[in-house]
């Protein structure tokens, strides 16, 4: 069972950097789901969205591709939509800029969307103060045991830095963070999302720096990049081959794009939490991931992509192996005959993803990932099936002709994952990372509804729906059925009788509701309310309402999962 945090607005965007025109791009900015609408919506054919965060090159080549297809007629854009093509792509600046400017002072948003600019031959730097704040209130009903209203905030503030130099572009962010939510989740120095937290006050506030940095040379063919930081691949909002739900990985990444094709190999490294002693000077226990994926545009509006997982660690091989294994590094080679050759116990996972624009506006598609199958056991409900289906649609500025509602974004998700899937003999060779899956957020033996609503009608306004629905067969304190991704599948209840959502029943549903108003450059002004409801057939019921405010600045909003 992921570990859930509800904290007042139930916003952890703490590694994503400035939305600037260098560097990366955050996931779940305005560029990232700018560039989706329009793929949906048929104007930006052939682009590949599969493997995010975008670099703010490869997205403006994007935008510039939109933007030359707008001139030359055979794109149509709505008065916000062009209104935003132009400020991604530097045209127009950014709501405020220039009120700023006339005030500040012209050394102030110079390029009319980051705070600090400096351009120059070959050269470009960003600079923009980072600040996250959100005071509420929690109302918890159904549990005696619990306060009834719980006052919550999260206070984050940094700064990001990103920029380049010829070839090579960098990016850095550093956020300092206090965060009280309405239940502390907090083990082995730990947090949900967060990697290492420690506890202030009494013992009821996460206190955390959340930094990140990548750095990386861009060419017209490849892109290679090194750092720390959060990743989402697939074709939907959730993930069953890596999401962003985790602390971000240290990593290296190599990009090839050529023709109708994008490759792409990532080795990052995982860390496993765990009790130290005071003064214990030991690091935690290192192990290690390695992801490439095939993906291809192919005619008639079909998208496909496939890919391999492989984790591992030094006890992979009883203790044999140190570090990262080198026959990994090899980007045109199949993990699984890799790992059969070596002789290891490492853990190997094959997926395929299929997505189709079936109109304008109307995009399906689908991910299947296999853990472990064998064909002879299927329809025993052998326990090591273990395998997870996602499907999905997304809808944009719904309608025919001219008759749509410009601005309008509506995408639903449906996953099933099997019970053990992505766990292996110790935690160190499974699929986690910080305690947390590095798949889909909903974990292993749950059956997964989620739904969003994005309106942007006006180049300042969004107003925001996301609302999940998760059955989950949990574990008990003795009896492992599959639902923690952390725990070796050797303590299993069974081998055969394993069906999806064994274990104790638990439902649980989260509503979130937002809008924000840009009043400056990157500076957002909101409110909104989260909802968490959770029926378990052994603990009963809790419900917990909280209302927010918020003020974000040069920080994306992001939902509680995804």
């Amino acid at each position: 069972m992921p570990r859930l945090v509800l904290v007042a607005a139930a916003l952890w965007a703490v590694s994503a950097s400035a939305q600037i025109d260098e560097g990366l791009l955050p996931l779940d900015d305005p560029v990232h789901r700018f560039l989706q609408h329009q793929q949906t919506a048929g104007a930006l054919d052939g682009a590949l969205l599969t493997t995010l965060p975008l670099s703010a090159y490869e997205a403006r080549r994007m935008l510039d591709t939109l933007a030359t297809r707008v001139e030359a007629g055979d794109v149509r854009l709505g008065t916000a939509d062009r209104a935003r093509l132009d400020r991604f792509r530097g045209v127009a600046p950014a709501p405020g800029a220039e009120w700023a400017r006339r005030r500040l002072g012209s050394s102030v948003y110079g390029d009319g969307e980051t705070l600090l600019a400096a351009d120059g031959d070959g050269y470009a730097v960003r600079a923009q103060p980072l600040l996250y704040l959100t005071p509420g209130l929690t109302r918890r009903t159904e549990r005696p045991d619990r306060d009834a209203r719980i006052p919550t905030y999260r206070l984050s503030r940094g700064v990001g830095v990103a920029g380049h130099a010829g070839p090579v572009f960098f990016d850095a962010t550093v956020l300092e963070n206090q965060e009280r939510p309405a239940e502390v989740e907090w083990e082995s120095f730990t947090a949900p999302r967060l990697g290492f937290t420690k506890l202030i006050g009494d013992d009821d506030v996460y206190d955390y720096i959340a930094a990140t940095g990548v750095v990386g040379f861009t060419s017209r063919f490849f892109e290679v990049r090194a750092g720390r930081e959060r990743a989402n691949w697939g074709f939907g909002e959730g993930s069953l081959e890596l999401a962003d739900y985790t602390a971000p990985q240290d990593h290296v990444e190599i990009r090839a794009r050529f023709w109708r094709v994008r490759y792409t190999n990532r080795y990052s490294r995982r860390v496993r939490p765990v009790e130290r002693v005071p003064g214990d000077p030991q690091l935690y226990p290192r192990s290690y991931s390695a992801l490439h994926q095939l993906a291809i545009d192919l005619p008639g509006g079909v998208q496909a992509e496939l890919f391999e997982i492989v984790a591992f660690a030094d006890d992979s091989t009883g203790g044999a192996r140190r570090g990262f294994e080198p026959a990994y590094l090899n980007p045109f080679v199949l993990y699984r005959a890799v790992e059969g050759d070596l002789g290891t116990f490492d853990n190997a996972l094959l997926g395929v993803g299929l997505a189709w624009n079936a109109a304008p506006g109307y995009r399906a598609y689908g991910q299947l990932l296999i853990d472990e199958l064998r064909f002879s056991e299927l329809g025993n409900d052998w326990w090591g099936n273990k395998w997870g289906v996602l499907v999905g649609a997304h809808v944009v500025d719904p309608g025919w002709g001219d008759a749509r509602l410009r601005g309008l974004s509506l995408r639903a998700e449906y996953a099933r994952q099997r019970p053990y899937l992505y766990t292996h003999r110790s935690e160190s060779s499974a699929y986690v990372h910080y305690g947390d899956g590095l798949g889909h957020p909903a974990g292993p033996n749950t059956s997964d509804l989620s739904t969003w609503a994005l309106y942007a009608p006006l180049p300042r306004l969004e107003v925001g729906l996301h609302v999940s629905h998760t059955v989950r067969g949990r574990n008990t304190a003795t009896e492992n059925f599959g639902s923690d991704p952390t725990l070796t599948y050797d303590t299993r209840t069974s081998n055969y009788g394993v069906e999806t959502l064994q274990g104790v029943r638990q439902r649980e549903t989260i509503l979130e509701a937002w809008t924000g108003v840009e009043v400056l450059p990157e500076a957002v002004l909101g409110v909104g309310l989260t909802y968490r409801g959770v029926d378990d057939d052994g603990l009963g019921r809790d419900r917990a309402v909280t209302g927010f405010a918020q003020l974000r600045w040069g920080l994306p909003y992001q939902t509680r999962r995804f």
